[in-house]
């Protein structure tokens, strides 16, 4: 038992060491009072928008890659200094040196010393691979921007949805807190009668009971609501500890809001099947005859004394000219053609289901809201006979002509209303947020 106890103490020390550091390192503490003031904020903190603006980099860097290497300039370049230890000997007719016909001497051709410096400059005149991939790069560029922005969408919408989480749970622990001081009273009131003899134990029990359960409830509001500021921090790399200070009730007068045509998805299908064409096209392109521009510029020094000696002789050779060149289809291009031709019909059949699929989330979202609002009047009107009900049960529970049990039901039947109210709520706040997120893109 005392081992337990020491286990204990040690514990608490080192969740009070604990405590104080995390103090120590107190993020900076923030409050908002809207969601879009959460989302203008997340633009400075949050890690994909960084990675965003690397990505249109990268694109662009790709896109002036393409335009350089439409003309694939090359300037390869050599040095090389050579010391002939042998030279090659070559036989040469002897008659030639006043020696007798039909005889050959032995002479050595060349010079010992030799360095070489070589120039060759070249680009291409017409390559249509390389054209077409200029056109690919566009696209790209235009791809990475439309999908940088379905990324921020789908940010904000996570954003949107740990947002009214928050206030949603703040709300459920408005409504817990209300009935937590009616359970105490009812407790108050139960024993007393107890003590006056006018009720049983067990009433005082049930109504013990259902004080504790309210208590839990609330507890586990507050865990729940914890652990969303946990996930709402993280959307700002944990600079901040964020205070949400919009409530739940805000959304009760509502006016109608209607999705516009968001065609970000379309844009990302066609784009990737306009890419997928133009890639299509440059791999048809490789089976084309290329014409370059090729050119050769050399300086060489002779001696046989030294490298670079003073009496060496230096001497240039030169050319220019144009190449035809073309390689005869492969096997592998072949296979690499007919494998992006599939992939092309691939995604002409998936942009037209998203046509379609984009055109009927429009109009859910304008549904699901037009719902909630309809919902909440019905609720309301749902709350309105519950609380009603209760308050005149609870006056006949005073009175004692009502049992304790039937009073705890109203109670009961009060509070899922009251919590169906702030859950429609949410779905509003939740569903107008969605549908403004989904008009500003």
């Amino acid at each position: 038992m005392l081992k337990l106890v020491n286990i204990h103490k040690q514990i608490l020390v080192l969740s009070l060491i604990l405590f104080s550091f995390k103090n120590s390192l107190a993020q900076e503490s923030k409050t908002f009072s809207t969601l879009n003031e959460v989302l203008e904020f997340s633009k400075t903190k949050n890690y994909s928008f960084d990675n965003a603006k690397l990505q249109t980099h990268l694109a662009e860097l790709e896109k002036k890659t393409a335009l350089g290497n439409a003309f694939n300039p090359k300037v390869n370049t050599s040095i090389q200094v050579l010391d002939n230890i042998n030279l090659p000997i070559s036989y040469l007719p002897a008659e030639a040196f006043g020696g007798v016909s039909g005889t050959f001497k032995e002479v050595q051709i060349g010079q010992q010393y030799v360095s070489t410096f070589n120039i060759q400059p070249q680009f291409d005149i017409i390559n249509l691979s390389n054209f077409a991939q200029i056109k690919s790069a566009k696209i790209n560029e235009q791809l990475v921007e439309n999908q940088n922005k379905i990324n921020e969408q789908n940010l904000y919408e996570k954003i949107n949805a740990v947002y009214f989480n928050i206030i949603s749970f703040n709300g459920q622990k408005e409504v817990v807190e209300e009935n937590i001081l009616i359970a105490e009273n009812i407790l108050k009131i139960i024993s007393e009668k107890n003590k006056e003899g006018i009720a049983r134990k067990q009433e005082v029990n049930e109504a013990e009971v259902n004080l504790i359960l309210l208590k839990d409830k609330l507890e586990q509001l507050e865990m729940n609501t914890k652990i969303q500021y946990e996930i709402l921090n993280l959307f700002f790399e944990n600079k901040i500890e964020s205070n949400l200070k919009q409530t739940i009730w805000d959304f009760k007068d509502q006016t109608i809001l209607s999705a516009n045509q968001n065609n970000l998805q379309n844009q990302n299908s066609e784009l990737q099947a306009q890419l997928a064409q133009q890639e299509y096209k440059s791999l048809q392109y490789q089976n084309y005859p290329t014409l370059s521009f090729v050119s050769s510029f050399n300086w060489q020094n002779l001696s046989n004394d030294n490298f670079f000696a003073s009496k060496s002789n230096w001497q240039n050779f030169n050319y220019v000219g144009l190449k035809l060149g073309w390689e005869l289809p492969t096997i592998q291009r072949i296979s690499n053609i007919k494998s992006k031709k599939i992939q092309l019909e691939i995604l002409q059949k998936t942009n037209e289901h998203i046509k379609a699929e984009t055109e009927s989330k429009n109009e859910q979202l304008n549904l699901e809201y037009q719902k909630s609002l309809q919902q909440f009047i019905n609720f309301q009107k749902v709350f309105d006979l519950k609380k009603d009900t209760y308050e005149k049960n609870f006056n006949q529970f005073k009175e004692g002509i009502l049992p304790l049990d039937k009073l705890l039901i109203s109670q009961n039947d009060m509070i899922i209303s009251k919590l169906n109210i702030v859950s429609v709520l949410t779905n509003i706040g939740f569903s107008k947020s969605k549908i403004e997120i989904n008009n500003t893109f």
